[in-house]
């Protein structure tokens, strides 16, 4: 159980992020932050994934989830980005693509892009959504891309079951191509006859 002072301090954390969200939303969400009891507020913390511990205390949960402090659900990982399933989705298949590095919306890589829609063609694929958007956003100051399939009738987000996300996880998981290393072939060089 967190004390009052750590809650606090916590709920000061939180609204420091309170920039990155949508300019309409952002007294609701204050106003739900700072009416949370402790428990209400671990709860939060939990069914977020989000992990208050002295070794992550002040880090992006973005950032935490690249380095592996904070478990995720992951479909695809290069040295730039980690492409992981959203946990509260709007939809089935709604999926992140987070650059390895904290970056700003303007400088997200060409190549998260193109990771965008490689999964948004596999969630297409797979599930046949009547469009998927690709947004960029950012969220707790770490620029990332949202992949959000819309099938109509998208209302809020929930939060998914561990094996429904497990699920969708082998379902849209995408292995990187392996680079087939070419044998080198010793021919024998024969000089050309002429008949």
């Amino acid at each position: 159980m967190m004390t009052n002072e750590q809650a606090e301090k916590i709920k000061e954390k939180l609204l420091l992020h309170l920039k990155d969200f949508p300019e309409d939303q952002r007294d609701f969400i204050k106003e739900k932050i700072l009416s949370m009891t402790n428990e209400e507020l671990e709860k939060f913390l939990e069914e977020n994934s989000i992990i208050y511990k002295e070794e992550t205390e002040g880090q992006c949960i973005f950032c935490n989830i690249v380095n592996k402090k904070i478990p995720s659900y992951i479909i695809y990982e290069d040295k730039e980005n980690l492409a992981v399933l959203e946990i509260n989705p709007l939809s089935k298949g709604h999926t992140l693509i987070v650059p390895k590095k904290h970056l700003e919306i303007e400088k997200i890589p060409k190549k998260s892009f193109s990771l965008a829609k490689k999964i948004a063609s596999k969630i297409k694929s797979k599930f046949n959504p009547l469009e998927i958007k690709i947004n960029p956003t950012k969220i707790f100051s770490h620029a990332l891309i949202e992949v959000i399939p819309l099938y109509g009738g998208e209302k809020e987000r929930k939060k998914a079951p561990e094996e429904e996300l497990k699920n969708l996880q082998q379902i849209l998981k995408i292995e990187k191509k392996q680079k087939v290393q070419k044998e080198k072939t010793n021919l024998l060089k024969l000089k050309a006859r002429i008949p």
